[in-house]
């Protein structure tokens, strides 16, 4: 489950990095619309954050009220805000992660596998059918490709050479689809798949979660005749 949570919690970080860009580039008139629009994005993150870890959700939450609450009118005053949010999400991510787990493809597989998905979604209301580009929608969905390259470049590192291989060029075919190229969402669908296939091969399967529960126990009992404490 800590992977999960990571997993979230590096979702939500992009996503509201990804709206300050947006706040940035083109300053949209009406402040409280778009402090609005940002909650209504990642209230569900943080649901679902809040389902797997509650504590890692209530940080979460707070970083997001206080980056909010702080956001000011000027360039640098937005920046410095958005530099503040990410120390305060990195460090809800280092309470919910072991740094042994950081260097898991496991780990990495669940990041990348959940990026694609957030995504293929924001893709889709980027990109319209009759070729209307949203560039908040679109902002987002390039954010979210970026991360996830960090994320597969991360999950290559512990894989051997032809699965990094593999990984590194459809993680490449999916980016020119999304930024250069800008082809139909369903075009993108079929180039998400293929990544998304290797992270899910690379995911923690329950029957490894479980093993790993059971192993835990074993490590904490007492060894059979030690001497009661």
């Amino acid at each position: 489950m800590k992977a999960d949570t990571f997993a979230r919690l590096v979702i939500l970080e992009t996503l509201v990095e990804a709206e300050v860009g947006y706040l940035l580039e083109h300053r949209p008139p009406d402040a409280e619309r778009f402090r609005e629009g940002l909650v209504a994005r990642v209230s569900d993150l943080v649901d679902e954050i809040d389902a797997l870890d509650a504590v890692a959700a209530a940080r979460a939450y707070d970083g997001i009220v206080d980056f909010l609450a702080g956001l000011p009118d000027d360039d640098e005053g937005v920046v410095e805000a958005a530099v503040r949010f990410r120390r305060s999400m990195r460090r809800v991510a280092e309470r919910a992660m072991d740094p042994g787990e950081l260097a898991l493809a496991s780990t990495w597989a669940v990041v990348l596998d959940d990026l694609l998905g957030v995504l293929a979604d924001e893709y889709h209301e980027a990109v319209r059918p009759n070729g209307e580009v949203r560039p908040r929608e679109h902002r987002r969905a390039l954010a979210l490709l970026a991360r996830a390259r960090q994320a597969a470049e991360s999950m290559q590192r512990a894989l051997p050479p032809d699965a990094r291989a593999e990984l590194g060029a459809e993680m490449d075919r999916l980016a020119f689809a999304v930024d250069a190229r800008r082809l139909r969402p369903v075009a993108v669908d079929q180039l998400l798949r293929a990544p998304q296939r290797i992270a899910r091969r690379h995911r923690p399967s329950s029957l490894t979660r479980i093993g790993a529960f059971v192993i835990g126990q074993l490590m904490r009992r007492r060894p059979r005749g030690a001497p009661e404490a």
